[in-house]
């Protein structure tokens, strides 16, 4: 029998060219030593199940999500820096909720149900700074930060109303790296119970160590599940980012899977500085080439011309660690060329992906923004790395997009990418819902998009709960 399991989990980790190698490969090949966390690998044979159509076009699907996913897990509000002084707040919907934290102390921070005990309308509409109480739009019953109703009109006509009872509904709140999390369930596990073991990858370039450069909220006419699976694999850039193919090894990603205890989580490591097998005419020089144009774009006083001693990966990457810490103040010294260059991207259940290293350091976030499995919400944070001394500038307001608007304008080179990304997620809700039956689900490739199939199957376990 064991035998027979472990011919079953044999199967193909990626594809590798003597020019276009495996991120392992490169990996033993770097100028520095790369944190063993990366170079472990844990890829299991998920199979080759085909995903039900309806996962992303029920209505009813959409229900189950809301009752057994959204009222029942942890998920990310904001940063902490967008909150940053008592009194400002934020206002999180997902689905037909809405949420409402607030810094309600230096280092307290409460969030409640955003819904008035009154009459039930919404308590607070917008995000906002510095308020020392909430006071309803339609008939002005007033709580302070903490949540405490603090006044009413015509409180003589409500004898039932005794206000300690009537404190705004508590969620859990929490934060790691940065984030600010909540779970609507009071009798959940513990947001460390949620990350899990996943904390330890990031213990050597610690999220709450960034700042935020930029916060993109967009709109998004598709379901959450399609637009988030459009970034947990990188076989689309073949087709759509073909920009990328002479310097994004794409064929070479490293898919890896993880599971400890409440904690479900996953990984895609992305090698750049070296060409797609995919790319016409690509070289190796060239691959740096494109990348260190890629770097400088938005520089004006740098001229756009490959330096004669740039000319692999490891030295483009002591470049980048230079011009970094100038731009900074931070020490990158021991970064390898991995950390330094390739897009790391990990995955927690059920939304959020926190990117590792300086490659693409952003992070993302997706949910449903309405009673519909037929819009969402994507969040995208670009995070700097903090300066080693001195104050990191404050958060910038979010920029919130929506379905017609574009990322390029505001985002510059990059924005191009999310933009290819957004032009096919609402063609995919389209096809979807035209699905002819045969075959009897959607086919997902065994390594290269095992990351997508895995989280349909915890997401499944998750609505076999009672």
């Amino acid at each position: 029998m064991g035998n027979v399991q472990e011919k079953f989990n044999e199967f193909q980790r990626g594809l590798g060219t003597d020019i276009s190698p495996t991120w392992r490969d490169l990996a033993k090949a770097d100028s520095k030593p790369v944190p063993g966390f990366l170079t472990q690998e844990n890829a299991p044979n998920l199979g080759t199940a085909k995903i039900p159509v309806d996962r992303y076009t029920s209505y009813d699907f959409h229900r189950q999500e809301v009752e057994k996913i959204w009222k029942r897990t942890w998920q990310v509000v904001c940063r902490e820096d967008e909150i940053a002084n008592v009194g400002d707040h934020f206002v999180y919907n997902v689905a037909d909720m809405s949420f409402l934290v607030v810094r309600s102390a230096a280092n307290e921070f409460k969030a409640f149900w955003n819904v008035c005990l009154h009459r039930g309308r919404r308590l607070v509409d917008e995000s906002g700074c510095g308020a020392e109480s909430f006071r309803c739009g339609y008939h002005a019953w007033t709580w302070d930060i903490k949540g405490k109703l603090a006044w009413f009109p015509g409180a003589w006509d409500f004898p039932d109303v005794d206000a300690e009872k009537y404190s705004l509904r508590e969620v859990q709140v929490g934060t790691w790296g940065g984030f600010v999390f909540i779970n609507p369930d009071m009798n959940g596990i513990s947001l460390a119970e949620h990350v899990g073991s996943m904390d330890k990858h990031f213990q050597n370039w610690p999220l709450d160590k960034r700042f935020s450069l930029w916060h993109i909220q967009k709109k998004i006419n598709a379901n959450w599940k399609v637009t988030m699976e459009a970034f947990l694999e990188s076989y689309h850039v073949v087709q759509t980012h073909p920009q990328a193919l002479s310097s994004v090894a794409e064929h070479g990603t490293q898919y890896d899977i993880w599971d400890d205890g409440e904690a479900h989580y996953s990984r895609t490591i992305t090698p750049t500085g070296i060409p797609s097998k995919h790319a016409k005419n690509g070289t190796a020089l060239g691959a740096i080439a494109d990348v260190w144009a890629l770097l400088n774009a938005l520089r004006a006083d740098v001229a756009n011309t490959l330096p004669s001693d740039i000319h692999d990966r490891a030295t483009i990457s002591e470049w980048r660690r230079k011009t970094m810490k100038e731009m900074t103040g931070a020490d990158y010294s021991k970064l390898s060329d991995a950390e330094m260059l390739d897009s790391v991207q990990y995955f927690l259940f059920p939304n959020f992906c926190p990117w590792y290293g300086e490659g693409l350091p952003l992070s993302y976030q997706f949910r449903p923004d309405a009673d519909s499995p037929d819009t969402c919400l994507f969040d995208i944070w670009m995070l700097i790395r903090s300066p080693d001394s001195g104050a990191a500038p404050p958060a910038p307001k979010t920029i919130k997009l929506g379905p017609d608007d574009r990322f390029e304008p505001h985002i510059g080179a990059m924005g191009k990418i999310f933009d290819q990304d957004d032009e096919n997620m609402p063609f995919v809700q389209i096809g979807l819902k035209t699905w002819p039956g045969d075959p009897e689900g959607l086919t997902m490739a065994r390594y290269q998009e095992s990351r997508i199939r895995h989280y349909h199957q915890i997401l499944m376990k998750k609505l076999s709960q009672p």
